[in-house]
């Protein structure tokens, strides 16, 4: 027989099971731009998945306030982590002096907002 309180653990554990988690990096990465880029990943459900955060050239996080300055003290991790929690898995993260941009699956560039 099944409770209610047995189904809700069973639903929250099937989701959180489920929901994506960093499982590795930040890997550095030889890419043809200019900057760095570290490789991370994801565990997202039973897909592993990579996520490319590529930080421009030169950039200072003691230069810049929040999120970009621990965005580039961690390598990405910040800005992924908070994705994460959202359910974002993104492709690619570009964090530049302009700000954060998330590149997802579809290609497309968009503001990060965090």
């Amino acid at each position: 027989m099944h409770t209610i309180e047995s189904t809700i653990t069973h639903s929250f554990e099937a989701s959180t099971a489920n929901a994506p988690e960093i499982i590795g990096g930040p890997t550095p990465i030889q890419a043809p731009r200019p900057g760095d880029t570290y490789r991370w990943k994801v565990q997202h459900g039973r897909a592993e998945k990579h996520v490319y955060v590529q930080i421009a050239d030169a950039l200072n996080p003691e230069k810049f306030d929040e999120p970009l300055r621990s965005g580039i003290a961690t390598k990405g991790e910040s800005v992924l982590v908070k994705l994460l929690e959202r359910g974002n898995v993104p492709t690619r993260i570009k964090i530049t002096s302009a700000g954060i941009i998330e590149v997802g699956v579809d290609r497309r560039p968009r503001a990060c907002s965090i």
